[in-house]
């Protein structure tokens, strides 16, 4: 009789360490399927969140008397806002920007220079001469009028804002005199960009400093 209890209490043992066995391997292969998929070696990395692209700041021209994103005020009470810019540069300074602003009625042009320097020219585009290619001419003729070349430049030409015309990056600058204080300006696209046969000017007088205010952008 006590061989029999003592052979069942045998087997029952026997059985139950089987059955613990059993269960701590099949918690232990979860354990370790689950660790994979935590950080192990054969998950896929979590994709990196994209962060949004800053906006290059605007180019700050140096004692210029107004900047990309001011508002030019006219004594007559027309008003520009400075939405884009051709940078007329000579090495690496800036001559001359031509700004523009399309929402001013007209797309209208502001050029300014660095001093000593202190006038604008308050430009509309001028279609009179868009049959003339090639080097600005010394004399030009706009709806009778007569403008002689005062100055002549090979410049490069960078586009900052918005609206500004795409002339290349090399560019023959010429600016021209009429009578009192009517202004040309003409921008032909240089011969290594092909573009001979383009050219963009703008006519308007000149305002010098007391007959405009700058609104800075800066301020609102």
């Amino acid at each position: 009789m006590s061989v029999l209890v003592t052979s069942l209490l045998v087997g029952c043992g026997v059985l139950l360490g089987r059955i613990i066995a059993k269960t701590g391997d099949r918690e232990a292969a979860a354990q370790a399927s689950g660790g994979e998929h935590a950080g192990g070696g054969d998950a896929p990395a979590p994709e990196p969140e994209e962060k949004p692209m800053s906006k290059p700041a605007s180019p700050k021209l140096e004692r210029f008397p107004c900047q990309l994103g001011d508002v030019i005020l006219r004594g007559s009470g027309d008003e520009a806002w400075l939405a884009g810019a051709l940078l007329l540069r000579e090495g690496q300074d800036v001559v001359a920007a031509l700004f523009v602003a399309p929402d001013a009625g007209g797309d209208r042009a502001v050029l300014a220079r660095p001093p000593p320097s202190d006038e604008l020219l308050w430009l509309a585009p001028e279609q009179g001469i868009a049959a003339v290619a090639g080097e600005p001419p010394t004399v030009l003729e706009v709806a009778g009028d007569r403008f002689e070349r005062k100055r002549r430049l090979p410049l490069a030409a960078e586009r900052v804002g918005s609206g500004a015309p795409d002339v290349g990056r090399q560019v023959i600058f010429a600016e021209y005199t009429g009578l009192g204080d009517d202004r040309l300006v003409v921008i032909a696209g240089a011969a290594s960009e092909g573009r001979r046969d383009a050219i963009w000017a703008w006519r308007g007088p000149a305002l010098l400093a007391g007959s405009y205010d700058v609104l800075p952008s800066d301020k609102g």
